[in-house]
């Protein structure tokens, strides 16, 4: 793999970063995999606009394809955060009751990252928070997920971050997080989260049963 290198997200990536994501992530996301129709449009202006706004933080990295022209094959999407952010996100969904399934997940989301009490664990103000992970379909399997996570952690310690954390919604993911140092704060089972009619909703395939808060010291 010496024909891919990491770099920083830019700005001037968003639409490839959009369309990587579109193939990549929403459609290999465990979560998304609950079977019916989701209705749900992952590349909407709003969150184009949200995603620029992340991405010029310089926080987030991509894989990039030298021989193929520079093609996005992985990236860790990140972003600083405080305990104010975390309260912010729950509010923001929990204040409205749920009507489609993707309300449900956020809700179910959201929920998690703030019962974590992920800052008040490792006794900080902050934290880079890795929002999303993502690998090409046709790259997986090579360590590339691990590579890049590796190179975002060293990227926290240059900036001055004391922890990095990351929500995994997937199996997978977390064994990555748990190889390169990272331990479980927090988790929950998909099975736990039920509708007013007490209806499991969210129901990813196996391996994925939970989702976990990953966290470590940098």
């Amino acid at each position: 793999m010496t024909n891919i290198t990491i770099r920083e997200l830019k700005p001037e990536d968003l639409d490839e970063y959009c369309g990587f994501l579109y193939v990549n992530f929403y459609g290999h996301e465990p979560v998304l995999q609950t079977s019916g129709d989701h209705k749900f449009d992952p590349d909407t202006a709003e969150r184009r606009a949200s995603r620029l706004a992340v991405i010029k933080q310089g926080l987030s990295l991509v894989a990039v394809d030298s021989s193929d022209g520079g093609r996005i094959v992985a990236s860790a999407y990140a972003s600083s955060k405080v305990p104010d952010d975390l309260e912010k996100s729950w509010n923001e969904v929990n204040e409205k009751k749920p009507t489609e399934f993707i309300d449900h997940v956020y809700l179910f989301l959201r929920g998690v990252e703030k019962r974590s009490n992920i800052f008040h664990h490792f006794e900080v103000c902050k934290a880079l928070y890795l929002n999303i992970l993502s690998v090409d379909a046709t790259v997986r399997n090579q360590g590339l997920g691990r590579r890049l996570v590796a190179a975002l952690i060293e990227l926290g310690r240059s900036k001055g971050f004391p922890i990095i954390a990351t929500s995994c919604t997937s199996w997978y993911s977390t064994r990555v997080m748990e190889a390169l140092g990272m331990s479980c704060g927090y988790s929950e089972n998909y099975s736990d989260y039920r509708d007013e009619d007490g209806n499991v909703v969210i129901k990813p395939p196996e391996p994925h049963t939970s989702v976990n808060i990953m966290a470590m010291n940098l």
